[in-house]
């Protein structure tokens, strides 16, 4: 299958992951880094561009990867020569807004990955739109053997939520891990911790995927995929949140035994796996 994937290609973004799960799977990738070319010559011929590429080599899917800087015209022009997907992977926030949902409706699919923005975009799309975990990169996310050096470590940004946590209960917060040393910072730390907002983001498969011992806040839909105590630990509260980390900093044997657990059930969510569900549906089109 010929894929144009219009997205972000960093060494920092899932999207490159993304596309080495869709080659691995047997698809050739043409690369649209959108976003670079914006800067470039400007978000019209950028527009113009994706459209002259697709109309000459008609690939049999166009996939968007949030894409907010492509007009929905151009959208509507390569609906003429391929199937059009979306890839929706962020909560609810501006970037969820009346342009998204135009192009909710012109795409053949769209695939979300977090419960909140997936029910929203499934009142509007219907069949056509379909949950889908993020995953993880295997070639990134993996069991690292370094010695523990935090007790609690947070990989993110501070904001909402997670701020009002830090302030009353201070752990180490490290926003600069990408790629293998997201790995690193998680096979330091005893407690890995999460924040969740309407779904839970790749940080949850990541973290997982390194063996890591998690204890998040809950997120809807989250016993679909893993189970509570068993794979990792849930807390709903600041109080359960200082209780349940002190008990499983004092239970080393028994932390370790739900990190192991949480790795084994989250192999099935690799980037891998995520492509081989999106050309399933893709292949049904």
């Amino acid at each position: 299958m010929k894929v144009l994937f219009a997205a972000v290609f960093t060494s920092e973004s899932t999207n490159t992951s993304q596309a080495d799960g869709l080659e691995r799977n047997g698809c050739q990738v043409i690369r649209f880094p959108y976003r670079d070319l914006a800067r470039k010559i400007g978000n019209h011929n950028m527009d113009i561009a994706l459209v002259e590429l697709c109309k000459h080599e008609k690939p049999d899917v166009v996939i968007f990867s949030k894409c907010f800087e492509i007009g929905s015209w151009a959208v509507e022009e390569c609906n003429k020569y391929s199937k059009t997907v979306l890839w929706y992977m962020d909560p609810i926030d501006n970037n969820y807004n009346s342009v998204l949902e135009e192009k909710i409706q012109l795409c053949d699919l769209v695939f979300c990955a977090l419960t909140e923005p997936y029910e929203k975009a499934k009142r509007l799309g219907g069949d056509k739109v379909h949950f889908l975990q993020e995953g993880y990169d295997h070639l990134c996310n993996y069991p690292m053997d370094v010695p523990k050096k935090y007790n609690y470590s947070f990989i993110g940004n501070l904001k909402g939520e997670r701020k009002d946590y830090y302030d009353s209960f201070p752990f180490t917060v490290i926003q600069d891990a990408y790629a293998e040393k997201h790995s690193e910072v998680v096979s330091q730390t005893k407690i890995n911790l999460n924040f969740t907002i309407g779904g839970t983001s790749d940080r949850t498969y990541k973290i997982l995927a390194s063996r890591g011992f998690l204890l998040t806040q809950p997120w809807p839909g989250m016993e679909k995929d893993f189970t509570p105590g068993k794979d990792l630990v849930v807390f709903n509260s600041l109080e359960e949140l200082q209780t349940l980390g002190q008990y499983y900093l004092e239970n080393k044997e028994e932390r370790t035994m739900i990190a192991y657990q949480g790795y084994e059930t989250n192999k099935k969510f690799s980037r891998v796996a995520w492509a081989q569900s999106m050309l399933a549906h893709i292949t049904r089109l």
